[in-house]
């Protein structure tokens, strides 16, 4: 399969930010490099208003600090955003599709939920393919969002969303070295070397506390989970089902079996798994790279010598665990009930947002106010960290720096730096995973009604509460379901239409 990777290379410091004004300019003059039109709203000195709907993570944003105050005045922007608890979001949108009381823009963390997609299908949402052209007109979106992202977001030939752009590498492992070298092991490379090694050291372990890991799904792909399996109706199964996935559950009852795992793996879960890893519990972890200097100093905290390392992959009998970003997460919708020169208006918004100033102030903020630069690396200031959060750019999609899941806001430079050299092979040895691009509508219906009971039935086989047999039975019985089925059949042409297959 063909790999997508964005692979310009990312500065230190943001180079040569083009001085650029957020400005709604007009339908027959779209905004090419963020500037303003001599027949602009903005030019009449009039910000552009409109209203949009976005989730956050944490406390909702005050419009009116300073970020956002001079945001807006910079940009000659009036924005009206509903900021909506992350847990709520999609109950809300629901709500709004079904009243058909939906704001100017919605940025959805989830673009492919199912009534989301129900509603692109209806005509809620503007086709934005025929504005959107070959991109000419927004050299920002074309230059600035992945290539991949622009290819994975299609939905029937066109985009019904902006993709919000995000870097590609961004998850893989983390190991306690320490333990490794007191083992004399070398970093595991494959899933028989991790076992190898999460046994020796959990035999040397006096405590009997320690535990070597705990349930992690992306492990799947090491067993060829991401490689497409057809039925005999030419079906394709969802990974979850496929030959590979049970591998993996046959190499984790092992684990399981040797003492390796939790016994009550299933129901460590949220951050859970990361209390575990940073209190010295497990000896590996699946997460952001970022988070290697952060886990690494929580473990010296226990134990001085402790040192916690990066596993970009491991490699399995089919394939290597992890995967590339698909270049994007979340989109921008724009409703059809928004009138055809707004919709511009707002498209020419989204490409001046993606400029490489505004880019950079909406995820470091202001210099000076926001952050400063220390030994060519930002440090954001207490008004930085009140004001600008992971979330501030998501009611856009901006310039992602190839890194931004892997430097640290924690460690120093050289840190940073070492970890990049460790991760970029990410690139060559992995792909973007085809079950989180593939699309289908009956089995966004119909799995939430097994998937409680896959995994019970999951969780039994690796404790072993029941045998391979019957938990391969059990699988049986979803790949013959008619529902499932019809599913596997609108994945099989989603995969087509995605990978050329």
């Amino acid at each position: 399969m063909k790999r997508y990777g964005f692979r310009k290379a990312a500065p230190l410091l943001a180079v040569a930010f083009m001085t650029s004004a957020l400005s709604a300019c007009s339908g027959s003059q779209p905004a090419s490099d963020g500037k303003v039109s001599g027949d602009s709203p903005a030019a009449a000195n009039k910000p552009f208003k409109y209203s949009t709907m976005v989730s956050t993570f944490a406390e909702v944003p005050d419009m009116k600090n300073q970020f956002w105050t001079r945001f807006q005045k910079e940009n000659n922007l009036e924005m009206d955003v509903q900021w909506i608890p992350d847990p709520e979001f999609q109950t809300k949108l629901n709500l709004a599709l079904a009243s058909g009381q939906l704001p100017d823009v919605v940025s959805a963390q989830n673009p492919h939920d199912v009534n989301t997609m129900n509603a692109v299908d209806k005509g809620v949402f503007w086709d934005l393919g025929p504005f959107l052209g070959d991109l000419s007109k927004y050299p920002n979106l074309k230059k600035n969002v992945p290539e991949a992202a622009w290819k994975f977001a299609k939905y029937k030939g066109t985009y019904y969303f902006i993709p919000r752009s995000r870097a590609q590498i961004n998850t893989g492992y983390l190991i306690r070295k320490d333990l490794l070298d007191e083992v004399g092991l070398p970093l595991p490379k494959t899933t028989d070397e991790l076992y190898n090694a999460l046994k020796q050291i959990k035999a040397k372990d006096t405590s009997g506390k320690l535990i070597g890991t705990l349930f992690f799904d992306n492990m799947a792909s090491a067993f060829g989970s991401s490689n497409p399996q057809y039925n005999a109706e030419g079906g394709l199964y969802r990974n979850i089902l496929s030959d590979a996935y049970t591998d993996m559950v046959d190499w984790y009852r092992k684990l399981f079996k040797d003492g390796l795992m939790s016994p009550e793996f299933s129901a460590v879960k949220g951050a859970e798994p990361d209390n575990f890893f940073s209190a010295g519990k497990t000896v590996l972890h699946t997460k952001n790279f970022w988070h290697q200097y952060r886990m690494d100093q929580e473990n010296k905290k226990l134990k001085p010598t402790a040192q916690v390392e990066i596993v970009p992959y491991i490699k399995g009998p089919g394939g290597a665990a992890a995967y590339l970003e698909p270049g994007f997460t979340g989109g921008l919708f724009i409703p059809k009930s928004v009138p055809e020169e707004k919709v511009k208006k707002i498209l020419d918004v989204f490409n001046t947002a993606a400029s490489d100033e505004n880019s950079k102030a909406l995820f470091y903020g202001y210099e000076g106010v926001h952050h400063k630069v220390e030994n060519g690396k930002y440090v954001m200031t207490d008004v930085g960290l009140k004001e600008i959060q992971s979330f501030t750019n998501d009611p856009f999609t901006i310039k992602r720096n190839e890194w931004d899941k892997v430097d640290s806001p924690l460690a120093p430079i050289e840190v940073d730096l070492a970890n990049r050299e460790k991760v970029k092979v990410t690139y060559d040895a992995l792909m973007v995973d085809p079950f989180r691009i593939i699309r289908s509508s009956t089995w966004t219906a119909e799995w939430p009604k097994y998937a409680d009971e896959f995994e019970k039935k999951r969780t039994e086989a690796i404790m072993g509460k029941i045998s391979m047999d019957d938990y391969k039975k059990y699988i049986d019985g979803l790949r013959n379901n008619p529902a499932l089925k019809k599913a596997f059949i609108e994945q099989a042409q989603s995969y087509k239409e995605y990978f050329g297959k």
